[in-house]
């Protein structure tokens, strides 16, 4: 029986050993193995003629290509994935393209479109966001985007206020972006575009940063600080110590403005908030007259949000600042306007509402 004991024993801690080697192993398998399979993925790549550029001895579309492949390789058959891309062959600011939508087990076919992608082109941002928007989010399930580009948008287009839109709208998604060697500048760029898309920003220096960025975001782990930091390795957000600070929007006047043919009116604002983040000013132009409602207004919001009848954002950074806002106005028509002060870190919220101002009375 003594016997018989040792043997069951000795099997037992083999069996264990066995047991313990498999999970070492499982752990060092291909990161993207372990995406979730009812996650939605839309990538978006740049295919921009600067993709073509040498890097660490290879070509920035070729890593990129490399790098896709290999996380593509190893998701589950059943993940839903889309493609979208800009530049690839086609000159100009209007090349971004849908490659393919999102759909379930799509990973294989996606890979074979984005081995054929050559890279031409400039880098519409602003349309390829659009371009996501309209074809591949919606407001019922969440994707998640992974934008991998080598600059910044280089075309006539606003980015970021195709995100706040986007996410005004409702749709349901969170942007990752990847920055291909970039300047500390262009990083400043992607890193608001990524705070607006409730993702992070991961600078890739060299090849291999692709790996440990893609961990990240396959792995839903939080990154480094130094990931979201500033050039200067200030954070994006540290908090002021004085409890009498406020967040606080004001319109400084109301302007007229002539410029040959042109007329219109220059409102200037300043803006303080409690924190060293970022901030979106909204203008808001509505008649002087009030409409009757009686559906209810969300605390802070302009009451006169259902008669509004154009708007304008500004984005900005820090703790204070100023701006302006110039804009056409029909003569003869009275109006009145107001601003929001919106902070930008994750969900987008509003802190301070102005006081209105008539923009003329005549």
């Amino acid at each position: 029986m003594r016997e018989e004991n040792k043997i069951l024993g000795w099997r037992f801690g083999k069996f264990c050993r066995i047991v313990y080697c498999g999970l070492f192993l499982f752990s060092f398998l291909p990161l993207s193995t372990q995406s979730q399979p009812n996650k939605r993925y839309v990538f978006i790549l740049d295919a921009s003629g600067s993709m073509s550029e040498k890097w660490d001895g290879k070509t920035r579309m070729a890593v990129a290509k490399e790098k896709l492949l290999q996380v593509l390789g190893g998701m589950p058959k059943d993940v839903s994935v889309g493609l979208v891309a800009y530049g690839n062959r086609i000159a100009g600011c209007s090349s971004a393209r849908l490659y393919h939508p999102i759909q379930r087990g799509a990973a294989s076919i996606v890979s074979q479109k984005i081995s054929n992608i050559v890279p031409a082109g400039s880098t519409p941002i602003a349309q390829t966001l659009s371009v996501v928007g309209e074809f591949l989010l919606n407001d019922v399930q969440e994707t998640e985007i992974i934008f991998i580009s080598d600059g910044v948008e280089s075309c006539d287009g606003d980015p970021k206020a195709v995100l706040y839109q986007l996410k005004s709208s409702g749709k349901k998604f969170r942007m990752q972006v990847l920055g291909i060697d970039i300047d500390p500048k262009g990083e400043e760029d992607l890193k608001r575009l990524s705070i607006l898309g409730d993702g992070n920003y991961y600078p890739l220096k060299r090849p291999e940063d692709y790996d440990s960025s893609f961990k990240r975001i396959f792995f839903a782990q939080e990154p480094e600080s130094a990931i979201l930091s500033n050039s200067e390795s200030k954070p994006l957000q540290t908090q002021d110590t004085s409890t009498n600070y406020q967040n606080q929007i004001k319109i400084l006047n109301i302007l007229p403005y002539e410029d040959g043919s042109e007329s219109g009116y220059i409102l200037n604002y300043e803006y303080s908030g409690k924190t060293n983040t970022s901030y979106m000013v909204q203008l808001n132009l509505y008649p002087a007259e009030e409409k009757l409602r009686s559906f209810p207004i969300p605390p802070l919001r302009e009451r006169r949000m259902g008669d509004l009848t154009k708007h304008q954002i500004e984005l900005k950074v820090g703790t204070e600042g100023k701006g302006r806002f110039v804009f056409p106005l029909p003569k003869g028509k009275r109006m009145k306007a107001s601003a929001e002060l919106w902070d930008l870190t994750g969900v987008p919220k509003i802190l301070a509402l102005s006081e209105e101002k008539p923009i003329h009375e005549n």
